[in-house]
């Protein structure tokens, strides 16, 4: 019946519609792969001299071993929340190394002054804040590295105190 309809509406090309419209519905019917093996969540705050860091600096929780990432932006409160980069993987327990990134800076807006000097290479990037010192800011140079059990994980970050260590 459907191959018959089909027929009518699409005529001599009805061999390739139909194959066309059998993969449309097989893909429908694809599930979303389900994370497997036990899975982590990760929570807490940055600070630097007891103060939160920028709003939108950035925590990044690598692993090595797995290939598996999380990040999450920092809340004016310094409060942030990791989300894995795929879903159909999400966060497995184990080590991982973590940087802490400062906010991007704004865009400059077409039409402005700003957006021709940034399209002609003449601004000038703008230092890191200094709540966020720069090791802090590859995974190499944090030294940073904290073990994800199943669950809650709470990290809290005094960049202050874990500075140069």
């Amino acid at each position: 019946m459907i191959l018959m309809t089909m027929k009518t509406i699409f005529g001599k090309h009805q061999s390739t519609f139909g194959i066309c419209f059998v993969l449309l519905l097989i893909s429908g019917c694809a599930r979303e792969e389900v994370p497997t093996g036990p899975q982590a969540s990760v929570s807490g705050s940055v600070t630097y001299d007891g103060k939160p860091i920028p709003a939108d600096s950035i925590v990044v929780f690598y692993s090595i071993d797995k290939s598996v990432t999380g990040s999450g932006k920092v809340d004016a409160s310094g409060k942030y929340s990791l989300a894995a980069s795929s879903q159909s993987v999400g966060l497995p327990t184990g080590r991982y190394q973590v940087m802490i990134r400062p906010p991007e800076p704004p865009q400059a807006k077409p039409g402005t002054a700003e957006y021709q000097d940034a399209m002609m290479g003449k601004t000038k990037k703008a230092p890191p804040p200094k709540e966020i010192p720069e090791q802090f800011h590859t995974l190499d140079g944090s030294k940073i590295v904290r073990e994800l059990k199943v669950g809650a994980n709470t990290f809290d970050f005094e960049l202050d105190k874990l500075e140069k260590k």
